[in-house]
């Protein structure tokens, strides 16, 4: 039970077990204490006008964040408007002459909620406080940067990826890198110091600034109140625990989940499937999964086989999965007008198949079932495979369509889905969903409930043993199925940077995760990965979850010579090995929320060496 008390007529002290909460009202200053330690000191709040000048460069799924910012307007006083033993709700004056609302809470030991809104709605509400000088910050989902401390960074979570590896142009160096779909961001952060953060947001434009003595969380005001949970359970670890006990667990997946996948970034005809699982099988590499990547289908997204890209599907999956290897289908959130954008198969039926409306657009855009703009219409933009409309899932019709086509589909003996896309920057702040948000509010909502619809689909078909292989993150999708990495370049500055990302990651609740080996993008975007770099990542993927190996050049390994392809099949075999230890280890990730990669400041968060990488 908590415990309002005031210490001064201009200090109100809440406790709830080992941790106290103390505001001082004028001028304004918020203290978090653990026993006889301060967790967080100097507490404050502040608002920005301004405008957002984000600009998302469909090629290479980067957003160039930039906002114009008038001075903020700190938070310099307080008035308590109600206190109840759980909860103390202050109107608050700003310095210019805003006031605003702000709302402390603690709804159980070692946690407290902080909910902050202002009039004439600003471009962004913060709170902010003081960084002690040893303080380490990490988490923020898979963070791609060279350096695992995120302190003294600013980061915009879905605009913080950038390519500044050997191959960035000096040009593009000089302006910060190639912008690179931030694709798997956690509003989450943790401190060295005792405490980690969750914004409780699904919109776009959420900020950690960390670069100075006072460091930041913040919002764009338009997603609505800022809604932040500061954790002060006593380890790193219990942190993590308590978050995924709130957002929810990383997912059991089956045994095959844990294993050796192989694919192509495109599969030109059932053929070359055939070709792939029984080179593994004749050069003795065992594989778990064939994974049919973009493109499959007779168009984007209609989950029904291009018959003249593959003549027999049904019988190819009937048949691989008669010799052990699952069938994975890729998909994405999008229905297509028009796919002659996309990636194509070479014959000329699929070609003209590509130049026509999906055959399921017109009974989706007839039933309601695509994001709307405010007129009612479907939205129609362009993405990367063509021209189309997303799948809103915040509605129980619209999402009810879409299993059901993926059921019957995984009827034919499919057991896996690659979910690729699914990331809030593809939506725009005005569009309107079924729920009744808008796009500023819920952008990154879509790809989770994609998740939950896919994996629905998979638990109706084939009970326990399915598994949803998704590229979007947020907050709670580590409790579906696995995330991979997103797009690489085939060189080793990439390699390393996905090492901080897997790590990152892994604070932030993401325990099953996965990477393409070799990198998808190919070495300078035009040619396969070099032979020891493929011979490095193997050995990177096989102490990851699950081991896959896709990419756009041609990276068999029989096409690498003998003594590649013998370390191929020698880290495929470790790998095979160690399944049964990982799946042990993705059982208690599970329960307790800590992944099966598990960063050394979550074991021994004492040694500062842990929080940071050489």
């Amino acid at each position: 039970m908590s415990s309002p008390s005031a210490r001064t007529a201009d200090t109100v002290v809440l406790s709830r077990g080992p941790v106290r909460v103390e505001v001082v009202m004028r001028p304004f200053e918020l203290t978090v204490h653990r026993g006889e330690h301060r967790v967080l000191r100097s507490v404050g709040a502040w608002v920005a006008d301004g405008t957002a000048h984000d600009h998302f460069i469909k090629l290479t799924e980067g957003v160039v964040a930039h906002e114009e910012l008038s001075p903020p307007e700190r938070l310099q006083s307080a008035a308590v408007l109600s206190r109840s033993p759980e909860r103390l709700s202050l109107t608050v004056e700003l310095s210019g002459g805003r006031r605003g609302r702000l709302e402390v809470r603690m709804p159980e030991p070692e946690r407290i909620t902080l909910e902050f809104e202002a009039e004439r709605e600003p471009l962004r509400l913060a709170i902010d406080w003081r960084r002690r000088s040893d303080e380490r910050f990490v988490g923020l989902g898979a963070r791609h940067s060279t350096q695992f401390d995120q302190g003294g960074r600013a980061v915009q979570l879905g605009a913080d990826r950038r390519y500044t590896g050997p191959d960035c142009p000096a040009e593009l160096l000089a302006a910060g890198g190639i912008p690179q779909g931030d694709c798997a961001p956690v509003p989450w952060l943790v401190s060295s110091r005792g405490y980690g953060v969750w914004v409780r947001s699904e919109a776009n434009g959420i900020r950690f600034d960390l670069t100075g003595e006072r460091v930041s969380a913040s919002t764009r005001a338009a997603a609505g109140p800022l809604a932040a949970e500061i954790f002060c359970q006593r380890t790193p670890a219990a942190r993590l625990r308590a978050f995924c006990r709130a957002s929810g667990f990383p997912a059991l997946l089956p045994e095959w989940g844990y294993g050796f996948w192989k694919s192509r970034d495109v599969y030109e005809h059932q053929d070359d499937v055939v070709e792939d699982y029984e080179g593994m099988r004749r050069h003795d590499i065992p594989v778990d999964a064939i994974v049919l990547d973009s493109p499959w289908a007779t168009q984007y997204n209609t989950w029904e086989f291009n018959p003249f890209q593959f003549p027999d599907g049904p019988g190819l999956v009937r048949r691989m999965r008669d010799e052990g290897v699952r069938t994975v289908v890729w998909v994405t959130p999008w229905v297509n007008l028009d796919s002659e954008d996309g990636q194509i198969p070479p014959q000329p039926e699929s070609e003209r198949l590509h130049r026509e409306p999906a055959t399921n657009y017109a009974p989706g855009a007839a039933g309601g079932h695509f994001v709307a703009e405010p007129s009612g219409e479907p939205l129609v933009t362009e993405w990367w495979m063509g021209t189309g409309s997303p799948v809103d899932f915040t509605s129980a019709a619209a999402e009810e369509w879409w299993r059901a086509q993926a059921r019957d589909l995984l009827a034919l003996g499919v057991e896996g889905v690659k979910a690729d896309d699914g990331e809030g920057y593809y939506i725009p702040d005005h569009v309107r969903l079924a729920d009744g948000r808008p796009g500023s509010q819920a952008a990154w909502a879509l790809g989770g409930l994609h998740r939950e619809s896919l994996q629905r689909a998979l638990d109706e078909v084939h009970p326990g043993r399915g598994v949803v292989f998704g590229r979007s993150g947020w907050t709670g999708q580590q409790a579906i199925g696995l995330t991979w990495g997103g797009d690489q370049a085939s060189d080793f500055w990439s390699l390393r940077v996905l090492v901080v990302a897997t790590l990152s990651a892994a604070c932030s609740g993401i325990s099953n995760w996965s990477h393409d080996i070799g990198g998808y993008l190919g070495h300078r975007l035009v040619e396969r990965c070099p032979p020891e770099l493929l011979v490095r990542w193997l050995q990177v993927g096989c102490f990851t979850p699950l081991m896959h190996a896709h990419g756009r050049m041609p990276q068999e390994p029989w096409r690498y010579g003998s003594r590649v392809q013998d370390l191929y099949r020698a880290y495929v075999l470790l790998h095979e090995q160690l399944v049964p230890y990982v799946r042990a280890a993705a059982a208690c990730a599970a329960r307790t929320g800590l992944p099966i990669i598990r960063p050394l400041c979550l074991s021994d968060p004492g040694d500062p060496r842990g929080w940071t990488l050489p």
